[in-house]
């Protein structure tokens, strides 16, 4: 039984790892350095070759002729990593070997002292497949492991890897490997086997692989089994897909020949998957919008030669606005396709999509409407006013008869005429606030009718009084309601509102509501308040009553 070209290929030591610079070197630089660390958990996809460098890592540790970084590939304990019969190299399978029996037996055997090696190493392949137990069991050996044992971890799904475990390892990333990479090294392996191949079949090869070395060696050992290694035999080995027979279906399409359709139906029939088929696509038509868009882009696409010689000449034959179309109908019918419609509903779908395009946005630079002037507002024209210091003694004197509240107020403000009648204009903007409640807006029209039109005004804010019937006895009814509660007061027990009569009831509680308002005006620390005795107050339960207001 012959060896399979990617077990007979596989790469023995540093220098023969293909499109790995990066993690190589930080693997190479700690063992120079003498810097190893206790767990290392390699990441990547499939095929680009997280266990090769884990056993070439794990051989340059162990290799007793060691020169540099490199194992020296000839002493028995590199020969039995080669041959995968060392005793101190465990590799343990995390698919099948994923309970906490397997971790508990692993612990077990962990402190035993390696046979003939420097190390014991332990590789685990495919690490998030162990469950969470065995996580939790291996948690404690992994962070404080004895000193002759290493931990390799490799996986395809780092995210499916505890925090807890990934934190206490090293980290090392590995990428997907270019088609330039994997054509070089197919290309070696062509001339090591004695075997002649086209260059575009052995680029079609790198393509399919999908960045995954193991898969192109696949591929083209496939390949070799079936005739020479020429384009048409790739092309047949794949069934369908193939790049040139996306170039042909471009052509045929741009033609709005018969073939645009027949030649697509026939990658289905031939086997091929929808989303195989539209990703291919939707490759091919990118690279021609790169074309089109920047004319050097090709150099750096990893493309053959022969790929860039037909993007030069097609892209010559499209317009922007129809690749763009073309762009999106593809990512319409891939997603369908991941979606799992049937293929002959598909390929009518995209079909369909093609001849009857959505609109497309233009992107033509769209032009600046002219700027308008702003016209300037024209305030209208301030009432002329004029302030006089007599007016406001008399509707002062006005409103001591009319309404206490209203007589408080009027000290802090501005009395002027206009042809209209009068304005009161606050200084505060408290005093504006209490003027323009309903009920004393109603008293003032009623007390000041007889000189016009009255306004109050603050700061160019004006506003017009007019009578709303009682509102006024209405209001101050309101206030009384809301009066906070006074704390108790040191003075005699008032009577009882029996023995106090009603008019002195309404002035006192008057003199209650204007007393808090104003303490709330007040800019210092003390108010001294004083209230006249009415006439009908006599020096029986009155004045007891009342004693305590006359001065707080």
């Amino acid at each position: 039984m012959t060896v399979s070209l990617y077990r007979k290929y596989r790469p023995q030591d540093f220098g023969s790892v293909v499109g790995q610079k990066a993690a190589v070197e930080v693997l190479t630089r700690s063992i120079e350095k003498g810097r190893i660390g206790h767990a290392y958990l390699f990441s990547g996809s499939r095929g680009c070759g997280k266990t090769s460098v884990a056993r070439i890592f794990a051989k340059a540790l162990n290799c007793t002729d060691r020169q540099g970084y490199e194992p020296c590939g000839k002493c028995s304990n590199c020969e039995a990593v080669t041959a995968g019969e060392s005793l101190d190299v465990i590799e343990i399978d995390g698919a099948s070997n994923n309970g906490v029996d397997e971790v508990r037996q692993l612990k077990e055997n962990i402190a035993l002292a390696p046979f003939s090696s420097k190390y014991k190493i332990y590789i685990i392949d495919e690490v998030h497949m162990l469950s969470t137990a065995a996580f939790n069991a291996l948690l404690k050996t992994l962070e404080e492991p004895p000193e002759h044992a290493i931990f390799i971890m490799a996986t395809t799904e780092p995210r499916k890897v505890p925090v807890t475990i990934r934190s206490r390892c090293q980290h090392i990333p590995f990428h997907s490997i270019t088609p330039e990479d994997i054509f070089a090294r197919l290309k070696y392996v062509c001339e090591a086997e004695n075997v002649t191949a086209e260059p575009e079949a052995l680029y079609e090869i790198a393509r399919q692989a999908d960045g995954a070395l193991r898969d192109a060696l696949s591929l083209l050992e496939q390949v070799i089994a079936s005739g020479e290694i020429t384009l048409a035999n790739v092309e047949a080995v794949f069934g369908a897909g193939s790049r040139p027979a996306f170039e042909r279906w471009l052509r045929t399409l741009r033609e709005d020949s018969e073939d645009a359709y027949t030649g697509l139906k026939a990658m289905f029939d031939a086997g091929a998957s929808g989303v195989r088929v539209f990703e291919e696509m939707f490759s091919l038509v990118r690279n021609l919008w790169l074309a089109s868009k920047w004319k050097g882009i090709t150099e750096s696409l990893g493309l053959s030669e022969a790929e860039r010689k037909f993007l030069a000449e097609e892209v010559n034959h499209w317009k922007p606005d129809r690749i763009y179309m073309l762009l999106t109908s593809i990512m319409t019918a891939l997603t369908k396709a991941r979606q799992g419609v049937r293929p002959d509903i598909l390929l009518g779908m995209f079909m369909l999509s093609l001849e009857a395009p959505p609109p497309v946005q233009s992107y033509a630079p769209l032009q600046a409407a002219p700027a308008v002037q702003p016209q300037p507002v024209q305030p209208p024209a301030p009432m002329p006013v004029t302030y006089d210091d007599v007016l406001k003694s008399e509707l002062i004197t006005a409103a001591h008869e009319g309404s206490f509240t209203i007589y408080c107020l009027m000290f802090s403000v501005k009395a002027g005429r206009t042809p209209e009648g009068i304005v009161i204009e606050a200084e505060h903007p408290y005093i504006f606030d209490r003027l323009k409640l309903p009920a004393h807006k109603s008293a003032l029209a009623d007390m000041f009718g007889s000189y016009g039109t009255v306004k109050i005004a603050f700061m160019g804010t004006e506003e017009v009084c007019e009578k709303l019937g009682n509102a006024l006895a209405d209001n101050l009814a309101e206030e009384a309601s809301t009066v906070p509660p006074q704390p108790p007061s040191p003075e005699p027990e008032e009577a009882s509102p029996a023995q106090v009569s009603p008019s002195v009831r309404q002035g006192r509680l008057t003199f209650e509501v204007y007393r808090n308002e104003l303490a709330m005006m007040g800019a210092s620390p003390e108010i001294i308040f004083i209230r006249r005795k009415e006439k009908d107050e006599t020096e029986s339960a009155e004045d007891s009553t009342l004693q305590g207001d006359d001065e707080e």
